[in-house]
Formats: structure tokens, C-alpha cells, sequence
């Protein structure tokens, strides 16, 4: 209530004021506080409705295009087909009639439009997609329509009207066909049925109307509305479209008896009228209106609701003025619990506090131990690695003792070689040393990169066949002597997001898994295989042709510690550190029996993803 009303009712319930104009002066402020109350409220209410209508207008206008634009492709290309093109060309082909009937009707039944048609340069049907209907277009001329004479003109067109042969409306989009001469040929007709869009609109319980550029309405929510102008037609207008006959026989009789300003209209609706907020969308391209109305009965009670409200509240107020005492005395009693409600709350937020203070100290606590394990966790990857390295030295030392036997070899032979003075096979022995050293090298260097201690931070894009290639140099030596076959299809673009020496040391693990498991085997092959998964997963198989995984073991082959080799050939550990690295990378580690023997899969995510 304001200051002013508040004011007005101290005076008049001071002492000494008469009852009668007391009485009238509640009377009057009661009416002006309701007056005002109803004026404010109404134009909130109508403000709300308007920026509702606004939206749902948005929403309309993306539906209404929408269902447009589903079709608009579709003329064009008919245009270019070849055999609509040669229908054009030879009009009297009976053959190339029947297959272009045949076509269109095809086309308009997966595309569930109304009708589709072909037009010759004088406007005749000479094919319909309801060719074999009681109301085929087929023979029909339609040269007077709007759709031909503005497509023949522009190229192209679009115009809503009720057919001439079928008596139903629909949206015509028309599209001429280019002749080989430069000219056109004919028109291509597609012709949608937006029925369902005001059925739509109905069931939903909204009043929605679509006018062209004459202000005529041809789409409506409601049946009453459809083929009738907002304001009377002018004479030009009132002719075109009657000599189109672009909406039947419908007699054009004004929507509205009056233009209400303000963005108010009244509609027919049944037996009476509903008036509403009415807001508009201009589409120009089309040449279409959209409206929409929003009902403003329930502004209107919701006025009058608040408006009686505060009539009440105003008589109220004047009357707990006159037992000022009374309220002192509530108002001393409500001090009083409000002073014992804002200690309860102290004591309770102190004790919400010094909660919170502990919450944050175990959260402190809880980061500090997930710290710890992850650093646990890198701890026990690096002596997992570690440990791989030292399963594989023999044979690593073997592959190193090699090359270097080889460069004792050329170094003795080169010095019996300068002294006879054959300098030619001298420089063949330097250049196969240099080679030899070359090797040695690199196989260091791998080894350099496998010990390297990393982390999550190294993430980056690794290709899978090179992360494959790295862990089967470091394993050569050992395949090689004991004579396993080895199948890499790994295709080149597979390339995931990981970390490459974490990624090599699970590939190497798998790799060495699958080894121990054909040591005893006759046939001893490893294949190594990656296709795409979904979208955005790499899929790597690393199978062999062991004995595979016995059924009892299977749910803990991913287990700490859990093997199944003699003492001292291993810890359990390899299967374990790999899964838990691959789910670092966000991806899976899984088991399976194959063909012939176990197949561990690996699933990555994609670089790209």
C-alpha cells in the first residue's frame, strides 16, 4: 500500500474525527487504491502475455519455415532430371510419359507431399504424380495459375492457394526447366499439404493465423478464420485473386470490424468473439504475416482478483489502525521471538561452521591420499616398466652382443686389410661399422625412452602401428630365436591420445603375455590387429595360438599379483598395471579366448575425439 493511502487513514482514525467522514474517506481510498491496484496489475499482466506471445511467435515462425523449406529442394532438382528433361523434349513419347508418371508418383509418396506435377511451356499437365487418380492434374492446363506465369518469369515461385482440380489448399513451388536452347523447357510443381500444421496448432490450444501480402489469412488454428482478409480487400487485389481463383469461392468478407490500436484484436471464435494481445512476424521472403493472439481473459481476472485484494487489504489496514494497542502489543510479542529466532540461527550457523571447517579439512586430507595414490600409482607403472626391461635384457643383451661381435670382427679384419693396402674394402668395413653402431644406438635409445619415467602431462596423439613397432623392436631378439610369426595389420591413421612410452609399455606387456602363453605351443603366431570402433575408439587385438585362458582364471587375469607362470618368472603384475594405465586413458582392457588361442583387446579413444 502506498505512503499517501497509508497517511490518509492515520488522519482519518485520529481521535476526534467524526464517524461519517470517516467513513467516506475509507470509501474513497478504498477506491482509488483498487483503481489503481487494477490499472497496474492489468498492464503487467497484458506485459507478460505480450512477451509470451513474442516468444511463441518466434517458436511459430521456425516451425512455419520449417515445414516450407522440408520441400524446397525438391522442384530443383526434378528440373535437372534427365528423363523430366526429356519428356520436355519429345512430349508425344508415351514411354516417357509412363516413366515419369512413375517416377513422380514414387517420389511423392516417400516424400508424403500432396502432388507433384510437370507443366510444358504452355502450361499443360503433361505428367502428375496422380496420374491414375479420378482427379489426375494430368491434361489440366494451369498457365493462368501464379505459380506458372511467375516461375516461367522468374525461374522460380511459391504461392498458396486452394487447387482448382482437387478443391484442397496447399503451398505450390514451382521451379522452370531449363531448355537446351537457353529458354525453358516447363515448370516442375510440388505441391504441400500444411493441413497438419494448423492441426497442430489447434490441439496445442493456440491461435495462430498466417496472411499473404493482400492481408488475406490462409492459415489459421481456427476453421472460421481461413480465406478472409483483416480489413476489406481493394478492388486490384479483390480481382487478381478471384481471376486466379486462389482461394475457391470463398467471398472475402472482412476478419475484423474494426483495427483495435495497441495490439488488441477481436476474432470471431464459435458464437461469440475473442479478443487477445495480437503480435506479428513479417516473413518477406514469402510474403507472408505471421500472427499470433494471446488470449487476455485470465489478465483480466487476475486484475480484478488483485484489484478486490487490495480493496480488502485497504479496509483491513484501516481497522488494524483502529486497535493500534493491540497490534503494539503483537508487535512487541513478534520483537521478542525474533530476538530468540536470531539466537537459535547464531548458535546453529556457529555449528554449521565449525562443520564446514572440519568438511574442508577431511576434504584437504581426502586430496593429500588421492595425491599419494596417484603418485603410488606412477611409482608402481615405472617398476612395472622397469621390471618388463629386466624380463627382456637376455635377450636384449644378445641383441646388442651381436653387433658388437660383428664390429670386433670388422675392426680386426680392417687393420689386416690397410696394412696389404686394400683401402676399397677398408671403407666397405668402416661404412658396415658405422651401420652396426647405428643399430646399437637405436636400440639404446628405446631402451632410454621404454626406463623413462612420465606422466599425464606427456599426453599427446600417438599412432598405434608406431607404438606397436617400438615394443616389438625391444622384443626382435626374443622373436626371432624363438621363431614366432608375427602379423601387424595395423592400419596408419589409427592414432589415439595417450601417453607413448605408457602406451608402449602396455602393448609390450601384452606382447610378452602372449609370448610366455606359445612358449610350450607348436604353432607359434602373434597377431596384432586394430580397426575403428563407434566414432571415436581405436580397437587393437593382441591374439596368439597358446593354450588360452582357462575359464576358472578368467575373472582374474587383471588382478594384483595374480599369475599363473612358476615362481620367479614373473609377479602378477603386468595385466594389472595395464589396466589400470588404460583406464587412465579413458579407455577398456578386456580378455577373451579366440580362434586358437587368448585375445587381450584394447580400446582408446581416438585423437581426434
Amino acid at each position: 500500500m502506498s505512503p499517501v493511502v497509508t497517511a490518509a487513514l492515520r488522519r482519518i482514525t485520529r481521535r476526534g474525527t467524526p464517524l461519517a467522514a470517516w467513513g467516506w474517506g475509507l470509501a474513497v481510498l478504498t477506491l482509488v487504491a483498487t483503481a489503481a491496484v487494477f490499472g497496474v496489475t492489468l498492464e503487467a499482466g497484458h506485459e507478460q502475455v505480450r512477451r509470451a506471445a513474442r516468444q511463441r511467435l518466434v517458436i511459430g515462425e521456425a516451425v512455419l519455415r520449417a515445414a516450407v523449406e522440408r520441400y524446397g529442394y525438391l522442384p530443383g532438382v526434378l528440373a535437372l532430371d534427365t528423363e523430366v528433361r526429356g519428356l520436355l523434349g519429345n512430349l508425344d513419347a508415351p514411354a516417357g510419359i509412363a516413366a515419369v508418371n512413375a517416377k513422380l508418383e514414387a517420389i511423392a509418396e516417400a516424400s508424403d507431399v500432396a502432388a507433384i506435377y510437370l507443366l510444358d511451356r504452355d502450361g499443360l499437365t503433361r505428367s502428375a504424380s496422380n496420374w491414375d487418380q479420378p482427379l489426375s492434374f494430368v491434361g489440366t492446363s494451369y498457365a493462368y495459375r501464379p505459380y506458372f506465369t511467375e516461375a516461367v518469369a522468374t525461374g522460380a515461385s511459391r504461392y498458396f492457394g486452394i487447387g482448382t482440380t482437387t478443391n484442397r489448399p496447399g503451398l505450390f513451388i514451382g521451379k522452370a526447366v531449363p531448355a537446351r536452347d537457353g529458354g525453358f523447357a516447363g515448370v516442375v510443381v510440388v505441391k504441400i499439404d500444411l493441413e497438419g500444421l494448423q492441426r497442430e496448432w489447434r490441439q496445442a490450444g493456440e491461435h495462430v493465423l498466417v496472411s499473404d501480402a493482400a492481408g488475406v489469412v490462409f492459415l489459421a488454428s481456427e476453421p472460421a478464420w481461413k480465406y478472409r482478409p483483416f480489413r476489406p480487400l481493394t478492388q486490384v487485389d479483390t480481382a487478381r485473386i478471384q481471376a486466379a481463383r486462389q482461394y475457391g469461392d470463398s467471398d472475402l468478407r472482412p476478419l475484423l470490424s474494426e483495427w483495435i490500436d495497441g495490439g488488441t484484436i477481436e476474432l470471431p471464435c464459435g458464437d461469440g468473439t475473442m479478443s487477445g494481445i495480437v503480435e506479428r512476424a513479417a516473413m518477406p521472403d514469402l510474403g507472408w504475416t505471421l500472427w499470433y493472439v494471446a488470449e487476455t481473459d485470465a489478465t483480466l481476472r487476475q486484475a480484478l482478483l488483485a484489484s478486490l485484494a487490495a480493496g480488502i487489504a485497504c479496509l483491513a489496514f484501516a481497522f488494524a489502525l483502529a486497535a493500534a494497542s493491540q497490534r503494539r502489543q503483537r508487535l512487541r510479542s513478534e520483537q521478542a521471538m525474533r530476538l530468540t529466532l536470531e539466537r537459535r540461527v547464531a548458535e546453529r550457523t556457529s555449528d554449521l561452521s565449525t562443520a564446514n571447517a572440519r568438511l574442508r579439512g577431511e576434504i584437504a586430507e581426502r586430496e593429500r591420499a588421492t595425491a599419494a595414490l596417484r603418485a603410488t600409482q606412477d611409482e608402481l607403472i615405472h617398476a612395472g616398466r622397469l621390471a618388463a626391461l629386466g624380463q627382456i635384457s637376455t635377450a636384449i643383451n644378445h641383441e646388442i652382443n651381436q653387433p658388437l661381435a660383428a664390429l670386433r670382427t670388422f675392426l680386426s679384419s680392417s687393420s689386416v686389410f690397410l696394412e696389404r693396402g686394400d683401402t676399397a674394402t677398408v671403407g666397405r668395413n668402416l661404412k658396415r661399422m658405422t651401420e652396426v653402431t647405428q643399430r646399437i644406438a637405436e636400440i639404446i635409445r628405446h631402451l632410454k625412452v621404454f626406463a623413462r619415467k612420465t606422466g599425464p602431462e606427456h599426453w599427446e596423439p600417438v599412432r598405434l602401428d608406431a607404438a606397436a613397432a617400438a615394443a616389438l623392436d625391444l622384443l626382435a631378439a626374443r622373436i626371432r630365436v624363438e621363431a614366432v610369426q608375427v602379423t601387424c595389420a595395423i592400419p596408419p591413421e589409427a592414432t589415439v591420445r595417450a601417453e607413448p612410452v605408457r602406451l608402449e609399455q602396455v602393448i609390450l606387456n601384452l606382447m610378452v603375455n602372449a609370448l610366455d602363453a606359445m612358449r610350450d605351443a607348436p604353432e607359434r603366431r602373434l597377431d596384432l590387429t586394430a580397426m575403428r570402433e563407434a566414432a571415436s575408439c581405436w580397437r587393437l587385438c593382441v591374439a596368439d595360438s597358446g593354450s588360452g585362458i582357462s575359464e576358472e582364471h578368467m575373472p582374474h587375469v587383471f588382478d594384483p599379483f595374480f599369475t599363473t607362470k612358476a615362481a620367479g618368472e614373473g609377479l602378477g603384475l603386468g595385466l594389472s598395471l595395464s589396466s589400470l594405465i588404460v583406464r587412465d586413458f579413458g579407455g577398456s582392457l578386456a580378455a577373451a579366448n579366440g580362434a586358437r588361442g587368448a585375445v587381450l583387446t584394447l580400446v582408446l579413444p581416438a585423437a581426434e575425439a
